[in-house]
């Protein structure tokens, strides 16, 4: 005869979840966001206001755009720009007060005929630095207290840099010595 096999119930009790834990599963489960802490930013490294490629295009720029015309128009007005050479009295001006007291002198012995061996690129960008100079409204802007002429001297630094064998032809004529640079 064939046996039977019988099923036994387990008699497993089954524990009724209390309200609590029932309430706690069907609740929205509060989403806990972990606050990323950024890494500290690194300062970034300052930027100049010009860096020597500015200065170059400013100065081959304008350096284009100068005509002999311009040079004698800006030269109309050389007693006001020397005055002004003179007034920049403090220290970290003397090298702009020297240059552009030069530049003035190369450009007026030009128009004047004196000194036909100089190079019409250095006479562009010394026209050009000067005019430069003569702008109170530019990178920096003129009125500003002790720094205000700061980008002029730059970019008078970077024409004597441009221009620097027709100037040292200049002062070698004239037995100068260049701006910066002991005899």
């Amino acid at each position: 005869m064939p046996t039977k096999t019988k099923k036994v119930a387990k008699a497993t009790t089954k524990k009724t979840p209390s309200k609590t834990a029932a309430a706690k599963r069907t609740a929205p489960k509060a989403v806990v966001v972990a606050k990323k802490v950024a890494a500290p930013t690194p300062v970034p490294k300052s930027e100049p206001i010009l860096r020597q490629d500015d200065l170059q295009e400013i100065v081959r720029d304008l350096g284009w755009r100068v005509a002999p015309r311009d040079v004698e128009h800006l030269l109309a007005g050389e007693q006001q720009l020397r005055a002004q050479a003179r007034a920049l009295n403090e220290p970290h001006y003397a090298l702009l007060r020297q240059q552009l007291s030069l530049a003035l002198d190369i450009l007026r012995d030009h128009v004047d005929g004196e000194c036909p061996q100089i190079p019409l690129a250095t006479i562009a960008v010394l026209g050009a630095a000067v005019t430069y100079y003569d702008h109170s409204i530019d990178v920096i802007p003129d009125f500003l207290p002790h720094i205000g002429r700061l980008d002029d001297a730059a970019v008078m630094a970077m024409a004597f840099q441009l221009g620097e064998a027709g100037i040292r032809r200049y002062c070698d004529w004239k037995g100068l010595s260049l701006p910066g640079h002991p005899r």
